[in-house]
């Protein structure tokens, strides 16, 4: 997560889903940001004139992200708008000094996983979410999710989760959320079905749905708790029904 995405397309549709979930419930949520410095190579973030494609989808949540993205767009004013009832946030950078040094991030690690203990859910917001390989055999494609040995070289590593952090933070909670921006590597629904299949031979009850709108986006929801999975289960069967213009469970 970067200030210059705050209150873009993709955090309006990641807040949408998490308002419709957590409505009318007592769970509590760690959201973990993955906050990574502003960087000004492209103009990813400027996706923020989408306003009239969900006009009438969530009223506060539409009123509260116009006034970001006109006055102060920055993750504060995220965590600020009140959006997410029962919510913490942890907001400390994920690399030290704009370099992605692995001491670091497992210490980084340590403390968020101290910040969330107790959690029912847990979030994740790294910039291109999960850290993969694309494998290919033949004419065949698939997908490997790499862990920290991968790190030194895994270009600006702070903008992903690790394999060894995905393990780690869904034994902290009862449902670990997980943010993954979809890449031109393959059609994007064959990556979601892939990543899925990784994430099921590990952790069986997976969830998945897809944010349809500019560029494409996956939610994995990563279960420990059956009671959770089938409470998901049907709320997001419900919102893709209610919202499919723009979301697809898989």
């Amino acid at each position: 997560m970067q200030d210059r995405y705050s209150a873009d397309v993709g955090d309006f549709g990641k807040f949408h889903l998490l308002r419709y979930i957590f409505l009318n419930t007592s769970y509590n949520l760690s959201q973990i940001w993955y906050m990574y410095p502003d960087e000004s190579h492209n103009n990813d973030g400027l996706y923020i004139n989408y306003f009239e494609k969900v006009k009438g989808m969530d009223k506060e949540l539409e009123e509260k992200f116009k006034k970001i993205s006109q006055i102060n767009r920055n993750v504060k004013a995220l965590e600020n708008s009140n959006l997410l009832s029962n919510t913490k946030y942890f907001d400390s950078l994920v690399n030290e000094n704009n370099k992605d040094d692995l001491d670091y991030r497992k210490s980084w690690l340590q403390k968020a996983e101290e910040f969330s203990k107790n959690s029912d859910f847990i979030a994740v917001d790294p910039d291109n979410g999960i850290a993969t390989k694309l494998i290919k055999i033949d004419e065949t494609k698939d997908i490997s999710i790499q862990s920290f040995d991968t790190f030194k070289t895994k270009t600006k590593a702070g903008k992903y989760i690790f394999a060894d952090e995905i393990e780690c933070l869904y034994n902290n909670t009862k449902c670990l959320i997980i943010y993954h921006h979809l890449n031109r590597t393959m059609a994007h629904d064959k990556q979601v079905e892939l990543l899925k299949e990784k994430l099921e031979d590990k952790y069986k009850n997976v969830l998945a749905i897809k944010h349809k709108p500019y560029s494409p986006r996956v939610y994995f929801f990563v279960c420990s708790d059956e009671t959770i999975y089938e409470f998901l289960k049907e709320k997001l069967k419900e919102f893709e029904s209610s919202f499919s213009i723009h979301w697809q469970v898989f």
